[in-house]
């Protein structure tokens, strides 16, 4: 019993760090719901969303009854009438039809059977509203995506400032350290000169780092209405959130929204096939006219009951070309589904094999940077004894300087082809 427990425990532990492992930053999730209450391209997907629903509910019209009200007044001549003889040498003329008809009622028709051809129409607009709620997904995923592609490349770009503002205050240090050593004949104004220039070279790339920064909030507060420059303050960014290997190419939006563009292709086969079917409709109509035998002109209410079929023999329309386009039109998307898959799935290895690659430079980068720490303490102690020259140091601070910046670049790398992965995998990880 106590082994159950302590094993249940351990699994809820696992499970536990693997939530956690998984979990979007709470900063992160927070601009994107921004982005998804604010974005006009979102709301403009669900608008369509909407429409197609009330699609949906125009074919189910074609099971209710149509009633109309009709009402028509029509001169006649000639006006039918035979003589009657009602007496010796008299007769009189009786009219069947007058010359003043007046007909007004309310009309009823209700479909009874028509083979199936609502019953698709209804099956089609349902797999019209499966495809716009894809798109509507599709768009959510795509934005949440850029924000986190921008989101972490304000990270990136924090880190990036952070090892340039200590570069340039190693500089400062260093031209101190000339400054004093000038002071007392042991360097020459070149090196001093040669500190400055790399200084002002450094401090230049802080401002274009610092612009980039700028454009990259731009960007984020212009669909999240977020205002400032300063308001994202992380630093670290956990890769495992977004694996490589969970990438399943049926989950692809992409992929979903064509196959229900291929379920509606369907349908429009099996309506078009429909059109030479019959349809059987009950009528109905109730109301006033006159020309009812013997007083034609006096206004009498009438009803009237009735069952009709409609069997198609000739229409202008032609079925049969209509199943022929539809035909075609379904075989078009079957192909494109199929290029869809072989091209998402090239995409798919591609953006693995830059993974791999990208992964293995950064085992690279990590030891170039913990050499390079080590080859510039060295440069440190033997500057300060006079053993190289302000040249020797400076290449030491630089190497020191591009191998952390090249290591930043390719985490951000290896993020970024992860998120190209998870977005090609369909995965929501907000």
């Amino acid at each position: 019993m106590i082994k159950k427990i302590f094993s249940a425990l351990v699994l809820l532990g696992v499970v536990a760090m693997a939530t956690a492992q998984t979990q979007a930053p709470a900063q992160l999730t927070e601009l994107i719901g921004k982005a998804i209450a604010n974005y006009p391209k979102l709301k403009e997907a669900n608008e369509y969303v909407n429409l197609s629903e009330a699609r949906k509910d125009l074919a189910y019209g074609g099971y209710m009854p149509v009633i109309s009200g009709d009402a028509s007044y029509r001169y006649g001549r000639p006006t039918p009438s035979i003589s009657i003889p009602v007496g010796p040498g008299v007769t009189q003329e009786v009219q069947f039809i007058p010359a003043n008809n007046y007909d007004m009622g309310l009309k009823l028709q209700q479909p009874i059977w028509d083979f199936g051809r609502t019953d698709a129409g209804i099956k089609k607009s349902k797999s019209e509203i499966a495809t716009s709620k894809d798109n509507l997904e599709s768009a959510k995923l795509m934005l949440a995506y850029q924000i986190a592609q921008v989101y972490y490349g304000i990270v990136f770009l924090n880190k990036s400032v952070d090892v340039q503002g200590e570069q340039i205050k190693l500089l400062e240090a260093n031209e101190k350290l000339i400054s004093d050593k000038i002071k007392n004949g042991d360097a020459l104004k070149f090196d001093l000169l040669s500190t400055q220039v790399k200084k002002n070279a450094a401090q230049n790339r802080l401002i274009d780092l610092q612009t980039q920064l700028k454009k990259q909030y731009d960007i984020l507060n212009m669909v999240t209405a977020n205002t400032g420059y300063d308001y994202i303050t992380d630093r670290d960014a956990d890769g495992s959130l977004f694996s490589a290997d969970a990438v399943n190419v049926d989950n692809n939006y992409d992929i979903k929204v064509l196959n229900d563009k291929l379920t509606t292709a369907t349908w429009d086969v099996k309506i078009a096939k429909r059109g030479w079917l019959p349809s059987l409709v009950a009528n109905a109509s109730a109301g006033y006219k006159n020309g009812f035998v013997p007083d034609i002109n006096k206004l009498m209410f009438n009803y009237n009951v009735g069952v009709g079929l409609n069997i198609p023999i000739f229409s202008a329309a032609r079925p049969n070309y209509q199943t022929k386009i539809a035909k075609i039109n379904l075989q078009a998307n079957t192909y494109a589904l199929e290029a869809q898959k072989l091209s998402l799935n090239k995409d798919i290895a591609q953006a693995k094999n830059d993974v791999s690659a990208t992964q293995n430079k950064l085992q690279n980068y990590e030891l170039q940077v913990q050499q390079a720490n080590e080859a510039l303490s060295l440069a440190n102690t033997r500057y300060r004894g006079g053993v190289i020259t302000n040249l020797e140091l400076l290449t030491a601070q630089t190497n020191l300087q591009d191998a952390q910046l090249g290591k930043i670049q390719l985490e951000y790398n290896l993020l970024l082809s992860k998120l190209e992965l998870s977005r090609m995998g369909g995965v929501r990880f907000w």
